[in-house]
């Protein structure tokens, strides 16, 4: 595996042997009204840090939501639950993963989920002993591959009537699966181990460990003969690996440090997306930190930093459609309101969802109208685009779903 440091380009908007007997796990993964560009002050500096100025934080009433995002009705799942990732086939095709049953004191049991056209399902997976799904991938209603973790690590595979359970690294349990991308009969795994990142191909009948880094991966995308992952060397900044099926590369993306990258799309072998954040504070005790959104664009020859009109948050997912970029995630200044960020070939724009809980004086924790996390799929061929993710911590968690 050929290992690079790359430059990277800060502008205004604008990628083995067989698995081992002991192989190869997720790390815990400002202010701007709709359609505003960025404000000076919220311009990265060279090396992928802030100017240094924190915007005051405004009232989330002064952030109105966009009216083409409208709110669907919540899968059927058990207090609390979260879903963390959604892919889609069609309309009427569309999954998402989580979990469900948490709690402080509860790993919570897994949560997959399915749009038919008209309301959520709940598909049973049969993991019991799996806490919780990460990762979904769909290229049809009897194509959908999941990964998830618990006590060891687990993947299934979903043919349009039942599931085919896989354990890509045995009863390991020192091993976790982040991601999953499927393309032309095959998919890809993201893992991680206390021995580094793996990137685990599904051949069609076995498994393979393709490549290894000491490194973290968090997600996964695939699609013409190209494979891509991202995630981050720690305060090193964040990574990327590419594949073809022949060679593989890493690149670490050295001028933005403590950057994480969490979602990954490619829209062609030319044009990738990948999102994430730069940490610039510690873990509160709810796990969450101050962070810059961080999105970053290859061109075929090259990675470049995209300004983007929110200061402070991150960024959780990525996709395209029609011609549009489309991203999710929160904006630390207006954290009530799910952020979907749209790039269409100008400056991004910031769109916002609607107010999805009042703030209560006495309510359980402080984060509990707090969105944790947005992702985003769109749907093929068409101009819809899915969000869904979570609001609250701990017990008060509860998942949503936007539609566009």
């Amino acid at each position: 595996m050929a290992v690079a440091a790359a430059g990277i380009c800060l502008v205004a908007a604008c990628g083995a042997d067989p698995v081992p007997s002991d192989p190869p796990g997720r790390t815990p993964p400002s202010s701007v009204a709709p359609g505003v560009t960025a404000p000076p002050s919220a311009t990265p500096s060279p090396g992928g840090v802030s100017s240094g100025v924190t915007p005051a934080r405004r009232p989330a009433e002064e952030i109105a939501a966009a009216p083409e995002w409208r709110t669907v009705p919540g899968p059927p799942l058990r207090p609390s639950h979260a879903l963390v990732d959604v892919a889609a086939s069609g309309p009427s095709d569309v999954w998402a993963v989580g979990y469900q049953y948490g709690a402080e004191d509860r790993e919570g049991t897994p949560a997959v989920v399915r749009w038919d056209g008209s309301r959520w399902r709940e598909i049973k997976v049969g993991a019991d002993e799996v806490y919780r799904m990460e990762g979904v991938s769909v290229r049809g209603p009897d194509d959908v591959w999941v990964v998830g973790n618990g006590e060891s690590v687990f993947a299934a595979h979903w043919d349009g009537r039942r599931w085919t359970p896989h354990r890509p690294f045995g009863v390991a349990q020192d091993h976790r699966l982040t991601d999953v991308a499927a393309s032309d009969g095959r998919a890809w795994f993201g893992a991680n181990s206390p021995g580094g990142a793996w990137i685990v191909e599904w051949t069609g009948d076995r498994f393979r460990n393709v490549t290894r880094s000491p490194a973290t991966i968090e997600a996964i995308t695939a699609g013409g003969g190209h494979v891509w992952a991202v995630g981050h060397a720690g305060a090193e900044g964040p990574m990327v690996w590419h594949g073809t099926g022949r060679s593989w590369e890493s690149q670490r993306l050295q001028e933005i440090p403590g950057g994480r990258l969490y979602q990954v799309w490619q829209v062609s072998p030319s044009e990738v997306w990948a999102v994430g954040e730069v940490v610039t504070g510690s873990d509160d005790i709810y796990g969450r930190h101050p962070a810059e959104p961080l999105v970053v664009r290859w061109d075929g020859s090259k990675w470049t930093r995209v300004q983007i009109p929110v200061p402070r948050g991150s960024l959780y997912g990525v996709t395209a459609s029609g011609g549009e970029v489309w991203i999710g995630g929160v904006d630390a200044d207006h954290p009530g309101r799910p952020l979907m960020l749209r790039v269409d070939g100008a400056q991004p724009t910031a769109r916002y969802g609607p107010l999805l809980r009042t703030p209560e004086p006495e309510q359980q924790y402080e984060v509990s109208d707090d969105v944790s996390r947005t992702v985003i799929t769109a749907v093929p061929d068409s101009r819809t685009v899915w969000a869904v993710g979570a609001v609250g911590w701990g017990d008060t968690e509860t998942s949503f779903a936007l539609r566009r």
